[in-house]
């Protein structure tokens, strides 16, 4: 092993063994950068990296990232079941809203420089961070994508004045006929979470094998929560799975029973959920608005639509190649199924 090979090895444990300092002493850290969880979620503590800016000693910004080999290439992606990743940053206290720009422009830079060549990077970025600016002048490009959050969980009773009527509708509906469970049965959770997407005739998008030890970490931790609603005959009309930090609750994964879905049943269950967050934090998450069904339902429950940013960066010709054929040979897949379908 050479010199520079040791010293390198040798600066990436230091910055995260800083890093695991700074996610115990720091409760503002996202629940998805936190290191046991990117332990979990990226595959293994030797599968993710972080990039760290100090100032006097003290750590004032940091940007993990999750780096996988595909095929021919050096990926920089997303983890399984981690809704956002990205930049951490503590602010000089008293700052103006022009020297807090300055600043941020500095800090990213510094970020940017820093982060390892690859031939593709994509991360989707938090929604407290709302300036990209300095990504994109480095070359980056950026998507932006939508959710919605309650901001407030405080006042409940506005929050529930502001569901549309059939959603209160649907809440009153379920009551007279569901209760809701609570539940540490994963594998029951994972079987009713499977039902959705086989309905959809889709791929899951996460495996069982990250999400049991995610389950177990987050159980002994204290931050997650598995809710059934059920009928007097013990069906399991829907389910829910909540994660959260000192700062939000994260609607992280759900499923329903088809042949059980108009009991008005995850109506219910976010509400019920809704109410069980604002005991442990600030706001509530529902990752959702990029699907024009999931959509119109969490607009109507009146929560307030929240962009975020997908930063992403093509380098090198033969990844380009790729990328844009894989793009079109999926176009092609979807003209083919749509035409195949209208004729049958």
């Amino acid at each position: 092993m050479s010199g520079e090979t040791v010293v390198r090895r040798v600066n990436v444990v230091n910055a995260k063994s800083k890093y695991r300092k700074l996610c115990r002493s720091n409760s503002d850290m996202s629940l998805f950068d936190q290191d046991w969880w990117l332990d979990i979620t990226c595959g293994g503590e030797d599968q993710w990296d972080v990039v760290l800016i100090e100032r006097n000693g003290e750590i004032v910004a940091s940007l993990p990232y999750h780096k996988v080999k595909k095929y021919l290439f050096k990926v920089i992606q997303m983890p399984e079941l981690t809704l956002t990743m990205g930049i951490w940053i503590k602010y000089p206290s008293g700052q103006s809203e022009t020297a807090k720009h300055a600043y941020e422009r500095e800090i990213f830079h510094e970020l940017i420089e820093r982060l390892p060549e690859v031939d593709y990077s994509y991360q989707h970025f938090h929604w407290n961070i709302t300036n990209w600016s300095p990504f994109y002048w480095k070359g980056f490009r950026q998507t932006t994508r939508y959710t919605y959050v309650f901001e407030d969980l405080r006042d409940l009773d506005r929050i529930y004045a502001n569901f549309r009527d059939n959603i209160r509708a649907e809440i009153r509906k379920a009551e007279k006929v569901l209760r809701v469970v609570e539940s540490d049965d994963l594998e029951k959770f994972h079987e009713i979470n499977k039902k959705t997407f086989d309905r959809q005739q889709v791929p899951m998008p996460h495996s069982f094998e990250i999400l049991k030890p995610l389950d177990e970490a987050c159980s002994i931790r204290g931050c997650r929560k598995i809710w059934f609603a059920v009928d007097e005959q013990d069906r399991i009309h829907s389910a829910i799975y909540m994660v959260w930090d000192a700062n939000c609750a994260y609607y992280l994964l759900g499923g329903a029973d088809s042949e059980l879905r108009k009991s008005g049943s995850h109506s219910y269950l976010l509400w019920h959920a809704i109410k069980e967050m604002s005991k442990v934090t600030k706001q509530f998450d529902l990752h959702g608005g990029m699907h024009e069904p999931v959509e119109r339902f969490f607009r109507a429950m009146g929560a307030k639509q929240q962009s975020y940013f997908q930063v992403s960066k093509i380098k090198g010709k033969l990844f380009h190649f790729a990328y844009y054929v894989k793009q079109a040979l999926s176009q092609l897949a979807a003209i083919v199924t749509v035409t195949v379908c209208g004729n049958l």
